[in-house]
C-alpha cells in the first residue's frame, strides 16, 4: 500500500499550526481546494461530517487517530470502492515546524486508483501546506 505526500517547513510554532489545522472552520480560508467542512463536533477521533471541495465534489469524511498537537487522519469516500486516508502531521523542527500531508488509498480498487491518482492527489498538497504555513506565520 503506497503513500503519496509532501512536507514543508514553517517558522510558526507547532502549537499555532495545530490550532489552525485542527479548526476545520479555517480550512476554506487557507486551503485552495476546500469550500466548506461541516463536522458533527470539534475535531477528534470518531468525528464525522462532510467536506465540499471547490471542484464541486461533496465527500463524507471521518476523523481518525487524533494525536492532539501532532497528527490526525481524515478518511474520505473520494472514489468508488476506495477510501482515501489523508495523514496530517506536525512536528517541531530546528526553525519552527515541519508540516506534512500524505494520502494512502485503501479498498478493493485501490490497486487501480493508487498508482493512477495518488501522485496527482499529492500534487495538491503543496498549495495546501503553503496556505497553512502562511496562515500560521500571519497569526
Amino acid at each position: 500500500m503506497a503513500s503519496y505526500g509532501q512536507s514543508r517547513e514553517t517558522t510558526a510554532p507547532p502549537d499555532r499550526v495545530w490550532r489552525i489545522w485542527s479548526d476545520t472552520s479555517t480550512w476554506p480560508s487557507w486551503n485552495p481546494d476546500i469550500q466548506e467542512v461541516k463536522l458533527d463536533r470539534p475535531l477528534g477521533s470518531g468525528v464525522s461530517g462532510t467536506m465540499r471541495t471547490k471542484s464541486g465534489g461533496a465527500h463524507n469524511i471521518t476523523i481518525r487517530d487524533v494525536k492532539p498537537g501532532s497528527s490526525f487522519i481524515l478518511e474520505s469516500d473520494g472514489m468508488p470502492a476506495t477510501r482515501l486516508l489523508f495523514r496530517c502531521e506536525i512536528s517541531a523542527s530546528s526553525d519552527g515546524t515541519r508540516i506534512s500531508q500524505a494520502v494512502t488509498l485503501q479498498g478493493p480498487l485501490s490497486f487501480l486508483f493508487g498508482p493512477m491518482m495518488g501522485g496527482r492527489i499529492a500534487q495538491s498538497f503543496g498549495p495546501l501546506l503553503e496556505g497553512l504555513a502562511a496562515e500560521a506565520e500571519r497569526s
